[in-house]
């Protein structure tokens, strides 16, 4: 797959290979393009890619590919957001794409900030049938039958804790850092498969899972200060019972556990803009300084300003690769 921005003048594209994952960078006139790129795992098929994007300002890049559209994928905003429109004309928009199988493989990313990280996840549908093991659920069953066709586009936002799974090991220097990433696409992936093919579970009415994701939305939308149970449930009149219910259904995990993810999310978006860690500290909630450092700590392994020159140091070691 090769990346050509709307300028015209592309520079040839620079490859390494470090712990098995390609890097190419590319410069345009406009855009400064670098993707990481591993190839499919032998016994999954998924393959992932990390895209980062630089430019003057809003920019938009093509993505043209020759590859057959035998695949599906999904796709995890990392900083900066996007809008998307695949060579049929079918739009998606970052912040809530779900599953996607395209009908064919290119695409125009219509990019609203001078920086945008995506990360991508794919695997040939002949792979995600095995995955079933003979039992596909009828709408999974649609789209491998449907190679050809209309592109598929889900909305199904990512749950917090997937995400920040992803960025801890996107950013681990461990030995194992291609193994993390692959289990934590992997798993990404099969969310959204699951997420379309049980969206009617056995207790859990479709209004039900509608209001569990309108739930997750207002978390993410006021992350800082996240409504508890109570108030979510008020605001989308359901007993609150019956939404805790549904959210553990469609997300996996308890809305109180979800609440703390978003919270880390946004403290860690929060601290890598430059916000004061003690700004940070009392946006949450917290009484002290030093108990959301420990808070923090439990959950990224150092404390928040190691941590943020941590991730400085690998954005500039990034950077001089260029």
């Amino acid at each position: 797959m090769s990346l050509d921005s709307s300028a015209s003048d592309t520079s040839q594209p620079v490859e390494l290979c470090l712990s098995g994952v390609e890097t190419v960078a590319l410069k345009t006139a406009a855009v400064d393009i670098e993707v990481q790129r591993a190839k499919a795992a032998p016994d999954t098929g998924i393959a992932w890619t990390k895209t980062r994007f630089r430019s003057n300002g809003p920019d938009t890049v093509e993505v043209v590919s020759n590859r057959p559209a035998d695949f599906v994928f999904t796709q995890v905003p990392l900083g900066g957001s996007f809008a998307a429109e695949l060579t049929c004309g079918t739009h998606y928009e970052s912040e809530t794409v779900g599953l996607v199988r395209p009908r064919d493989s290119g695409a125009l990313f219509r990019l609203q900030r001078s920086e945008a990280d995506i990360f991508g996840v794919n695997a040939p549908l002949e792979m995600v049938e095995r995955w079933f093991a003979g039992k596909v659920p009828k709408a999974v069953q649609r789209i491998l039958d449907g190679m050809g066709g209309p592109s598929l586009v889900t909305q199904a936002p990512l749950p917090s804790y997937l995400r920040i799974s992803l960025e801890q090991a996107l950013h681990s220097r461990l030995p194992l850092r291609t193994q993390l990433i692959e289990a934590a696409a992997l798993q990404i992936l099969c969310y959204q498969l699951e997420a379309l093919s049980t969206d009617s579970s056995p207790g859990i009415a479709t209004h039900e899972v509608q209001a569990a994701r309108e739930a997750h939305a207002m978390l993410e939308a006021e992350a800082m200060a996240p409504p508890g149970l109570g108030e979510l449930a008020s605001r989308l009149g359901l007993a609150a019972n019956r939404l805790a219910l549904a959210y553990r259904e469609v997300f996996g995990c308890t809305l109180v556990q979800s609440t703390e993810q978003v919270r880390l999310h946004a403290a860690c978006d929060a601290i890598l803009g430059g916000a004061p860690i003690k700004l940070v500290a009392s946006q949450l909630g917290y009484a002290s300084v030093s108990s959301f450092t420990y808070a923090f700590r439990k959950k990224m392994g150092m404390p928040p300003r190691k941590w943020r020159d941590a991730q400085a140091r690998r954005v500039n070691r990034i950077r001089s690769d260029f």
